[in-house]
């Protein structure tokens, strides 16, 4: 159970962080990896890209779907705000929030947050978008396209990414467009271990006006709350 909770701590970040679809997605990949990509999946992953870039700030509101070998498959809502490297990460009992130097992990059935320093990176504990972009400006992936088709009556193109790195714990993440609005319908990640992780995003509000202190924890707002500080 410790493992299972260790890397469903660590992927809520990266799914998150993955639906947003910035620039490392698919942008400054090596020869190697282009030689290999799907060119159409990588075409419509730019224009994905493009109007990514062209806003300041996001937010996502999105169901998260968790399926673990021999467990019963749960949902949990859950929202991200994020301009840049920053971040807020609020779903079920859990809210992380990043200033990019410092990282909040409030436990909120415990009222109790844990400090920690940014150290975002592929062998940190969290995931940053700086973290993900570098993942994917890499040779580590190719993408494909998988499928595209009809849901509700509307055209969509599954694209999918899969590691070179054979000891990669993912097998693979799989990305739905809706095509008429280039947007992002859902994402999945396939790990080794049988669990899936598949995230739907039900809105993405751009450009939205953040309030100061958005990326910053507040304990003061928390009565008898208990801080456990880890940075060095």
């Amino acid at each position: 159970m410790f493992r299972r909770t260790y890397t469903y701590m660590k992927i809520l970040p990266l799914l998150s962080m993955m639906l947003c679809l910035s620039h490392g997605l698919i942008g400054q990949s090596s020869g190697d990896s282009n030689e290999l990509s799907d060119q159409q999946a990588l075409d419509i992953l730019e224009k994905i890209m493009d109007d990514y870039e062209s806003h300041n700030s996001h937010h996502i509101s999105f169901d998260l779907k968790i399926e673990l070998p021999g467990e019963a498959p749960q949902t949990k809502e859950g929202s991200l705000i994020q301009s840049g490297e920053k971040f807020e990460l609020d779903i079920d009992d859990k809210l992380i929030i990043s200033d990019d130097e410092t990282v909040w992990l409030y436990l909120k059935n415990d009222n109790e947050v844990q400090i920690n320093d940014a150290d975002f990176g592929q062998d940190g504990e969290y995931m940053s978008p700086n973290t993900i972009f570098n993942l994917y400006k890499s040779d580590e992936f190719v993408f494909a396209i998988f499928q595209q088709s009809y849901e509700n009556g509307k055209a969509i193109t599954q694209i999918e990414c899969k590691p070179r790195d054979p000891d990669s714990e993912y097998s693979k993440m799989r990305l739905t467009v809706e095509d008429h609005i280039n947007a992002v319908k859902r994402f999945k990640i396939f790990a080794k271990d049988g669990s899936r992780f598949t995230m739907i995003l039900n809105f993405h509000k751009k450009d939205v006006k953040l309030e100061e202190g958005t990326f910053r924890f507040d304990p003061e707002q928390y009565e008898d709350i208990i801080i456990e500080d880890l940075r060095f």
